[in-house]
């Protein structure tokens, strides 16, 4: 069925595919809630972690950098930087390193 010019299909399919998404990220900022407020034993920032993973890992030509935002970490395979959230790159808590070893991982 058509509607203005659209296929009615693939709009169903967009807007269960916006649902899923928004629910993932909502899943995902209230995990990162619940566990920012737990310290790590160690005393870490995600910065220390991400640091010491690379060279445990023999990598030595991967920057880490700070980023602004909230949950703005990724990898950029291009430049080879990792770029952490400032929340994670100075973050103690559990979820920062937690997010700091996954990024990494990508590295």
């Amino acid at each position: 069925m058509f509607f203005y010019g659209y296929n009615m299909e693939y709009v169903f399919l967009l807007i269960i595919a916006m649902i899923l998404a928004g629910l993932a990220q909502a899943k995902v900022s209230s995990t990162y809630n619940k566990y920012s407020r737990v310290p790590n034993r160690r005393g870490l920032t995600g910065e220390q972690v991400a640091a010491q993973m690379l060279i445990q890992a023999g990598i030595h030509d991967v920057r880490i950098e700070r980023v602004a935002g909230h949950l703005t970490d990724h990898y950029d395979p291009r430049t080879k930087t990792l770029r952490l959230s400032s929340g994670v790159y100075d973050g103690r808590s559990v979820a920062a390193l937690g997010i700091a070893a996954h990024e990494t991982g990508h590295a």
